[in-house]
């Protein structure tokens, strides 16, 4: 019994310090990455706390300015094949949600209607003014159509791409994001990420990169953005509320009237690594059965609705397929013009 009793206590101490060597590790290796890698962009105080926002191109009278909002753990660098392109026609901002990149964390809730007011904040003290184009990749679509709702006279477009549709709920049984990113935000702070993401990156042990068309150095930056454990714990609290978004936007964010619309949607099925791994086979088989139809819904909200699709893409458009993306918006422009 002692021997047994001695050997738990050392496989115990053994766990102990691998974890704060992890947590150290993880804390270290996260102050290097704010040394070599400093915001890009401008900091914009929207009320005690900052958002991280790229401001690009030139303001052109009469012309709208696009302002691009991410999916879910996404943050102004996944534009960055998309904003230079943009900003060769138009203004165009990208911005780091609160808790993402480098922008401070929030003290308020990560729903949709906090997130949308501190977009407009942030727009408005960093002059920034409407009229507004808005494009939202994935999660990012349920907040533009919310800023929409709010600030009807602001805007005067919306792209939309591969956005989410707030009737998913209703279409399938999805997992429980709060529990998995919970548990997930513990692996974030041991370090384990960090090591597993850098070699599966760069070695050839990652079947797909996701980012093999970005430049390697701004592959090493983006990745410096996913790693910190501030990165999980923003993923965490947005994952915590996004049911409850999907109900706000059902509620709050319906048809769009007149208001020149595009939806784009994937060729491509979507992949377990499009949603960061936090979903089995089974789900995503079922999110591309129903994802279709509820793209084609999306269309419906405005009278002048239209879809493209990117046929050579999955998920991550603006990883795959940015040139889709950057047709749309300057097709849109181009309409308005008229």
């Amino acid at each position: 019994m002692a021997i047994l009793m001695t050997t738990l206590k050392v496989i115990g101490a053994s766990i102990l310090a691998l974890a704060g060597s992890g947590a150290t590790y993880q804390y270290v290796a996260t102050k290097l990455d704010e040394r070599d890698f400093p915001p890009i962009g401008r900091m914009v105080d929207i009320g005690g706390y900052k958002l991280h926002m790229i401001d690009r191109g030139i303001s052109v009278e009469g012309q709208p300015t696009i302002v691009m909002d991410a999916g879910l753990g996404g943050d102004s660098l996944d534009w960055s094949l998309v904003q230079p392109e943009i900003a060769k026609f138009a203004r165009v901002i990208t911005y780091d949600r609160a808790g993402y990149g480098w922008s401070d964390v929030s003290p308020l809730a990560r729903t949709s209607e906090n997130m949308v007011v501190e977009l407009h904040t942030m727009l408005k003290n960093a002059s920034v003014t409407g009229q507004y184009i808005l494009v939202g990749h994935s999660f990012g679509g349920l907040n533009v159509r919310l800023f929409a709702q709010k600030y009807p006279d602001e805007v005067v477009g919306i792209v939309l791409v591969d956005a989410s549709h707030e009737d998913i709920y209703e279409k399938m049984q999805l997992p429980d994001m709060k529990l998995l990113s919970q548990g997930a935000w513990y692996l974030w702070f041991l370090g384990i990420p960090r090591l597993l993401l850098y070699v599966m990156t760069f070695t050839s042990s990652l079947e797909h990169n996701p980012l093999e068309k970005f430049p390697f150095e701004l592959q090493k930056r983006l990745m410096s953005q996913r790693l910190p454990t501030k990165f999980m714990a923003a993923f965490m609290h947005e994952a915590a509320e996004f049911k409850q978004n999907c109900k706000i936007i059902q509620e709050r964010a319906g048809l769009l009237g007149n208001l020149p619309l595009a939806v784009i949607t994937v060729g491509k099925p979507m992949t377990i690594v499009d949603h960061m791994g936090m979903t089995t086979q089974d789900e995503i088989d079922e999110i591309n059965r129903v994802w279709p139809e509820l793209q084609a819904d999306l269309v419906t909200k405005s009278s002048r609705g239209k879809q493209m699709i990117a046929e050579n893409s999955g998920h991550l458009v603006p990883y795959n397929q940015p040139e889709i993306i950057v047709e749309a918006v300057r097709e849109m422009v181009e309409e308005l013009r008229k």
